[in-house]
């Protein structure tokens, strides 16, 4: 998201259980008499960093026991066990954006942050458990300062993941995660430039939000309406799961709580996995409990949805 800087943002995600049918490479709207199960994921501020509190708050709002913890850490940054078992706690499990944002990719490439990529490698493994890595989000995005050379990235990637490999960091599954639409639009910055190859990635996934009138470029636009497109498009670069893992919508320019409603309702993408919602306000207030009755949307969605399971 743009103009995100180095401060500390968390999400959640609510494990559920994947089934067969998310295998899929279709996305053709669903047939099937039970909707695919999917994880669900919300965006916590100051959480981890600050401690379980913002966590638990939202958990409690929305009568709902959250499963994996997802927050931003800078190439500033050492790995710390401490903060992947706070976040583990009661079953989540940890999901880490890792963002360098002074550390430029051609340097990542010819190797001088190697050092720095095997103390988190070494702690990784130490740590044994699970963890979702997603470097370089919205890499094809021109507010991040890790756009705007996809052969550097590329190359960062698979040195950063053939490095975890040789420390024996198998647990960490890594999460390529571009922005819905690429920013310039121009062919260098496609996103599908800036992929590593399927070896190098277990994770497909997105970000996008519904600005509905906030800006003057936008206009109030359904779940299906914004993701169906670019589903497709990430969808074709391999077998991997899909994942959304940051979207939010307004409430300026329509009703905010119908379009939660239909997003967590929406069986048209049998091969998406995970919803992550970006719970700031922020440049617009994207918060679940922007509204009392988008709160309360998602507390009814969450307690009798099919798509959703709590664990």
């Amino acid at each position: 998201m743009a103009g995100r800087g180095a401060q500390v943002l968390v999400i959640l995600i609510v494990t559920v259980f994947f089934t067969a049918c998310a295998q899929h490479r279709d996305l053709v709207p669903s047939t099937l008499s039970d909707p695919p199960p999917r994880l669900f994921g919300a965006f916590v501020y100051r959480g981890v960093w600050s401690g379980m509190a913002p966590v638990e708050a939202l958990e409690r709002s929305l009568d709902f026991q959250l499963a994996i913890v997802h927050w931003f850490m800078n190439w500033d940054t050492a790995w710390d066990e401490r903060l992947v078992a706070l976040a583990a706690q009661q079953g989540r499990r940890p999901l880490i954006s890792w963002e360098p944002h002074r550390q430029p990719v051609t340097a990542i490439a010819a190797g001088d942050y190697d050092d720095y990529l095997r103390s988190w490698a070494r702690g990784a493994a130490a740590y044994g458990e699970v963890i979702f890595l997603r470097p370089f989000p919205e890499m094809n995005g021109d507010w991040t300062p890790w756009n705007g050379n996809a052969p550097a990235l590329v190359a960062a990637w698979q040195r950063m993941v053939t490095i975890f490999r040789e420390e024996g960091a198998n647990n960490v599954k890594w999460v390529w995660s571009p922005n819905l639409t690429d920013e310039p639009r121009t062919p260098e910055n496609s996103l599908e430039r800036y992929y590593p190859g399927e070896a190098y990635v277990d994770i497909l996934a997105l970000s996008g939000y519904n600005w509905g009138t906030a800006r003057p470029w936008s206009h109030w636009r359904s779940f299906e309406e914004i993701f169906a497109a670019p589903l497709e498009r990430i969808a074709q670069l391999g077998p991997q799961p899909l994942w959304i893992t940051e979207i939010a919508s307004t409430e300026q320019g329509g009703d905010k709580a119908a379009w939660v409603r239909e997003m967590l309702a929406s069986t048209a993408f049998p091969r998406l996995e995970a919803i992550v919602w970006f719970n700031q306000d922020k440049e617009q207030d994207w918060r679940i409990e922007s509204s009392d009755r988008s709160l309360q949307t998602f507390r009814e969605a969450l307690a009798g949805n099919l798509l959703m399971a709590q664990r």
